[in-house]
């Protein structure tokens, strides 16, 4: 064989060689993608139900959930601690479900494992909601009897003291007779004033049999009425302050003819002569007044003169002065804030005025 053909065929070799070595490290490099896609790493386990407390003998379903999603849960192990309880795979879900069917009441947990790869645990309550529901009801029961209980004891207890306490009746007009006997027939025991109270003992037809200081006497039931206690208080207090007032007032009408005897003769022409001496006085400090009143009318009648002729006569504190119109309407307007000018005016005599004025102007 030449030399050339020998080497050719040992390239061909070669390029077969290589070719076969590329195939088996793709194929390797699937095989490897492929079983790390399928190795389970962790399992998650959910229940399918919000109870919080399970009945028991009763099915509960769980969703199991791997990852990564594509890996193997074939083979899981189904595990619950207790003994009276099953848990293993949904058989009729065709999906990675279990199935937990409770037993006796009391805390259960459950879980899935795959190797050394463990779920998360899950631990719940298993109640007797039958029994449970009962309970309640027999504790509700017991509960509302004690209550009744409570109020029927109270009810009695305030009915023992309202009988305790005697029942007050007062009268309620004046003039009301009390007599021995629930009749008109008998001897009349006292004549009662409105607002007098009495212990009632009980009622007798038409009459009311009551405690008049240790005695059963009677008073028709229509003049009375019963009171608490603090009515008839405030009634006694009411009718003792009108018993005082009518003392008072019989106490001020005897003393009257003691305070307005006559006086004696001499007395009594002093008073007229005194009264006498008044009435002079008034009758003079009034034409006092009347003559007063026509000379302030006269001067303002002068003053309305004089503002009519451009001149206004002013009092001043030396004597009534002229002063012109501008001059009395200025000291107007500078005394105007106290509401009495004129008054002001008045309190200067005429050359303070003029001069005021003509320091200004």
């Amino acid at each position: 064989m030449s030399r050339r053909r020998m080497k050719r065929r040992a390239t061909q070799i070669l390029v077969i060689a290589a070719s076969v070595f590329v195939v088996v490290l793709i194929v390797a490099a699937v095989a490897i993608g492929l079983k790390s896609i399928k190795t389970l790493k962790s399992i998650t386990l959910t229940p399918t139900f919000a109870e919080t407390e399970l009945d028991v003998d009763t099915d509960y379903q769980f969703k199991i959930k791997g990852n990564p999603a594509k890996a193997n849960l074939k083979s899981l192990e189904y595990v619950v601690d207790d003994a009276t309880a099953t848990f293993d795979k949904d058989a009729d879900s065709d999906k990675e479900m279990a199935i937990l069917h409770t037993g006796a009441e009391g805390s259960i947990t459950v879980y899935v494992k795959k190797g050394k790869v463990v779920s998360n645990k899950i631990t719940l309550q298993v109640v007797d909601q039958v029994k449970k529901a009962e309970e309640e009801a027999e504790a509700q029961a017991a509960k509302e009897a004690e209550a009744a209980a409570a109020a029927e004891a109270a009810a009695q207890v305030e009915e023992e003291t309202a009988a305790a306490e005697p029942t007050l009746v007062m009268v309620t007009g004046d003039n009301v007779r009390m007599r021995a006997e629930p009749n008109t027939d008998c001897d009349i025991v006292k004549t009662c004033k409105k607002g007098e109270t009495f212990t009632k003992i009980e009622v007798v037809d038409d009459w009311t049999k009551l405690d008049y200081e240790g005695r059963e006497c009677y008073i028709k039931t229509e003049f009375l009425k019963e009171v608490t206690q603090e009515e008839a208080d405030q009634a006694k207090a009411d009718t003792s302050n009108t018993e005082e007032a009518k003392k008072d007032e019989k106490k001020a009408e005897e003393k009257k003819p003691e305070e307005q005897k006559p006086a004696d003769p001499a007395a009594d022409e002093a008073a007229k002569k005194a009264a006498e001496e008044a009435a002079k006085k008034a009758a003079e400090d009034e034409a006092a007044k009347k003559a007063a009143e026509d000379a302030a009318a006269a001067a303002a009648a002068a003053q309305a003169a004089a503002a009519s002729a451009g001149t206004v006569t002013i009092n001043c504190s030396d004597g009534p002065a002229q002063f012109t119109k501008a001059e009395y309407d200025y000291f107007v307007a500078t005394w105007s804030y106290t509401g009495m000018a004129d008054e002001m005016m008045g309190h200067h005599s005429a050359a303070e005025l003029h001069t005021l004025y003509n320091n200004t102007h």
